[in-house]
């Protein structure tokens, strides 16, 4: 059987447990299917996986290495110790978000499955903005990774799918609307790889950071997209939104702490329904939290906000 590799980390998923499991060996959490409203009992090692998911190099230099390898060892590792310690403090503004944090996130914003049908439709309805003069040139660092030679499926809205064969510059093409196809593997993974590091060193430096505490009985919960942002009137838009001065980023790190980053300093006036709402928006299949109702009403205030 082919292993199974996490797009939401398992040390996150277990900051949502219920708290009633925590003393057991094998602690639970609730799972909540958007298609039908449906939620069950799981543990955290079985959700929010995939065969095989990483089993590549994405843009890692070694094309023999394992992306799964990478994110375990020098990503999630080091961002669980820090989001154990912030998950302790008092509620308010931050500073500055700890580096391994921000590394995390940053791959928790770009790995979900639900990215794969998301970028496709960003090529779509944004592609004649997203391939059109650049508002700002792109980060350092960028142009400086391994030059890659494969062959590279391109889909475009109206004219359907080619190949790009190894040694051939496709850039001519992503000019007039083709995108790479995100369906295979390896060109899910560069991109999870290019978008990770967009976050961590263009959008999240410039935001705002703060974090929520909900009312003594209320939680949060965390969706398959673990990090979600937008702004006012469209949830789904693409990360080139972090530029508006209204837009918004949301992280539920725990059952009872949430990380916010906005570009303005005023207070923000969210509730942690509001917060769960937007979780179950973002989410493409599922979102977990620590019991049954607090899913449920997620899930159901999700639908009435959509009527």
């Amino acid at each position: 059987m082919a292993a199974r590799h996490h797009y939401v980390s398992r040390f996150h998923l277990h900051q949502f447990c219920d708290p009633d499991s925590l003393p057991l060996q094998d602690p639970w959490l609730w799972l909540g299917t958007k298609v039908d409203g449906s939620v069950r009992r799981r543990s955290p090692k079985n959700v929010g996986t995939a065969p095989l998911l990483f089993d590549g190099p994405g843009g890692l230099a070694d094309p023999s290495a394992k992306l799964e390898n990478f994110l375990a060892d020098e990503v999630e590792g080091p961002a669980a110790v820090v989001m154990k310690e912030l998950c302790s403090r008092p509620s308010g503004a931050l500073r500055e978000l700890p580096q391994p944090l921000m590394r995390y996130l940053g791959w928790a914003a770009s790995r979900s499955v639900g990215m794969k049908q998301l970028a496709a439709d960003w090529a779509v309805e944004f592609g004649h903005v997203l391939s059109g003069p650049f508002v700002e040139p792109p980060p350092d660092g960028v142009g400086l990774g391994t030059t890659v030679s494969r062959a590279t499926r391109l889909l475009h809205s109206a004219h359907g799918e080619v190949v790009i064969s190894a040694g051939e510059d496709p850039v001519s093409l992503l000019d007039y609307g083709w995108a790479p196809d995100l369906r295979d593997r390896d060109n899910f993974l560069e991109f999870a790889h290019i978008q990770a590091y967009y976050f961590q060193v263009r959008w999240f430096p410039r935001l705002r950071w703060f974090t929520l505490r909900p009312p003594s009985g209320s939680f949060f919960t965390l969706g398959d997209r673990a990090v979600g942002w937008g702004v006012p009137d469209c949830l789904n838009a693409p990360p080139c939104c972090l530029r508006h001065p209204d837009a918004f980023l949301i992280a539920p790190l725990s059952r009872s702490l949430a990380l916010v980053g906005r570009n303005r300093s005023e207070p923000w006036c969210v509730t942690p329904a509001q917060v769960n709402v937007m979780a179950a928006t973002w989410a493409r299949q599922w979102i977990v939290g620590p019991t049954k109702d607090t899913v449920a009403h997620a899930l159901s205030d999700r639908v009435k906000n959509a009527q």
